[in-house]
């Protein structure tokens, strides 16, 4: 029994996705499959388009066999932690044999290389590094163009730098997990424009915030997540998009205190401030990020502290999720026939708590009642963003069970 493990958004689930599912399995001769996916915030710091298991269902009914929640700790973060958090799960499952992603590069020799020189830094690379510091780069920028530099600009691309991230992951942890890359095609991952029956998750975002293209949309996504957009849209349970939690932003902002603002992850150098002011005269989400923007914060770093924000994330919870003997737990999401024969070897080898039933789950350390927390705080909030009241309750983590698909 052969396993590939797949880390993603599936934010939504289109033909992209299912053509590395299908290369993926080929490559690997994996007779299964097994995803962790990002719950409600996803990695860019944005709220998904539609809910965790909805996402869920598209995947299994695609042809994943089980999926697994990557936590909002994890899920909402850099490169880094995001990579970190899902390996993790993945490595902890002990039945994945290969972690297979998308690249741009499509080299996994040439992605190891700098995986392993990031863990081992040459002192020529650091050296540079610390000099573009000094002229007063960010050290993730001063990295970025380093590494650009010396191996040939593969850190310009976003799949190409989770995949690294992915593999110095497996490093760290000591896992026996292969990698394995399937290279990107027809797009780039922020392409906003269709390119055919395979294009960029972004491009179909962007046509269904302006409810454009439908018959793009609808080319670009297998059969079954077509449909479940489709009902999704007509019940008004997503899609969701920032503007949906303008006035909560807003109301944290203008509640909260320097200190407050100050004990988010990656707030530091008076950041803070910035923010503050920022969310006493601004009346929008567009607004906000104009105003905070500068060449040192791009977008995606403040939509990131912005969701900490609006989650109540803070340091302290960062300081646990980097450590590698820290808990998890594994959340199942969705599954079929084969993801129900999965479940049962996972249960043989995980030292950590399966949640089938959160109802039931009981946390045995204070740091994992505190990340399921956090989950659950996030489902709670990101229901505020649907535009039917039927579905804006909390506590539906607490209601919801995984989805089974009996006929796969």
């Amino acid at each position: 029994m052969k396993v590939v493990g797949i880390i993603a958004e599936y934010n939504p689930f289109h033909n992209g996705h299912k053509y590395h599912l299908e290369l993926s399995k080929k490559m690997c001769d994996a007779q299964y499959s097994v995803a962790v996916m990002s719950g409600n915030f996803l990695q860019r710091g944005e709220p998904a388009l539609f809910d965790k298991w909805t996402r869920a269902k598209m995947a299994v009914l695609n042809g994943v066999d089980l999926v697994i929640e990557l936590p909002v700790i994890f899920s909402c973060q850099v490169a880094e932690l995001f990579a970190f958090g899902a390996v993790k799960i993945l490595n902890s499952l002990g039945i994945v044999d290969y972690l297979s992603f998308g690249s741009e590069n499509g080299n996994i020799e040439e992605l190891y290389d700098i995986a392993e020189a990031l863990l081992n830094e040459p002192v020529e690379i650091s050296n540079e590094i610390k000099h573009l510091m000094d002229k007063g780069l960010t050290y993730s920028k001063a990295l970025g163009d380093t590494y650009n530099k010396y191996y040939g600009n593969i850190l310009s691309y976003p799949n190409n730098v989770l995949g690294i991230e992915y593999i110095k992951s497996i490093l760290l942890l000591n896992s026996a997990i292969k990698p394995v890359t399937v290279k990107r095609v027809m797009n780039n991952y922020n392409d906003a424009y269709f390119t055919g029956t395979i294009s960029s998750a972004t491009a179909i975002r962007k046509a269904l915030k302006e409810n454009l293209f439908i018959e793009d949309i609808q080319a670009s996504t297998p059969e079954a997540s077509w449909n479940i957009i489709q009902d999704s849209i007509m019940i008004k349970k997503g899609p969701v998009f920032w503007e949906d939690f303008t006035d909560m932003l807003l109301y944290q902002i203008r509640k909260s205190n320097y200190q407050d603002i100050e004990s988010l992850p990656d707030i530091k150098e008076g950041l803070e401030y910035r923010i503050k002011k920022a969310g006493n005269i601004s009346t929008c989400f567009e607004e906000l990020i104009d105003l905070l923007k500068t060449k040192r914060y791009t977008r995606t770093f403040l939509q990131r502290s912005l969701c900490h924000l609006l989650l109540g994330i803070n340091k302290e919870d960062l300081k646990h999720a980097k450590e590698a003997q820290a808990p998890i737990y594994i959340r199942i999401l969705a599954l079929n026939k084969k993801g129900r024969d999965l479940l049962k070897e996972i249960r043989k080898n995980t030292d950590y708590p399966i949640v089938n039933k959160p109802a039931n789950f009981k946390p045995d350390s204070s740091y994992l009642d505190r990340i399921f927390e956090l989950d659950v705080r996030t489902t709670d909030i990101y229901n505020l963003g649907y535009k039917n009241n039927d579905y804006r309750m909390a506590g539906m983590d607490y209601m919801t069970s995984p989805f089974y698909a009996d006929s796969l």
